[in-house]
């Protein structure tokens, strides 16, 4: 406000100066003296008013100056805060990868643990199948073993009774 005022005063003595020194220079008897007394408060005044003016702008400059600064310190802060809030995002999410890859990979480890069970009980089961059939062969050939020929001549003809007996005592 101060500076407005004395803006306003300054240009108002200037241009009060002014007026004043083109009167004595219109008028008819001219004084010297008063001439050159009038121009010395013209340029006084003169440099008061354009120095209030000069001060008035570089201050309004200065002070868009300074709020361009601060928006570009508040714009710094915002991105910081920003690239800090990504920055953390990221570690996050590394993170929560690294744990699920570890989780993932347990997973992993136990179904191949569970799997080679699985084949071993199977290698088992094909090991007690074969055994199996093993035994029956070996039970066939006792059957087979038990079976007695009926007659010493193996061309001798049967009849229906001895076909039928000995089909009986094959099948048990």
């Amino acid at each position: 406000m101060k500076r407005k005022v004395s803006i306003i005063l300054f240009g108002i003595s200037f241009l009060v100066a002014i007026l004043g020194e083109m009167y004595l220079l219109n008028a008819s008897s001219p004084h010297y003296f008063s001439i050159l007394g009038i121009g010395i408060v013209v340029i006084l005044t003169g440099y008061l008013f354009f120095d209030s003016i000069w001060e008035c702008i570089t201050s309004i400059s200065k002070r868009k100056e300074l709020l361009w600064e601060e928006m570009l310190r508040q714009d710094s802060e915002k991105w910081d805060s920003r690239f800090t809030e990504l920055l953390n995002i990221q570690k996050a999410s590394y993170t929560a990868i690294k744990k699920s890859d570890k989780r993932l990979q347990d997973q992993i480890d136990e179904l191949s643990d569970r799997l080679t069970e699985i084949m071993d009980l199977q290698n088992k089961l094909m090991e007690g199948q074969i055994k199996s059939q093993a035994n029956e062969n070996n039970n066939t050939k006792k059957v087979e073993e038990e079976i007695i020929p009926i007659y010493d001549d193996p061309n001798a003809t049967l009849s229906e009774d001895e076909n039928s007996r000995l089909f009986e005592s094959y099948g048990r």
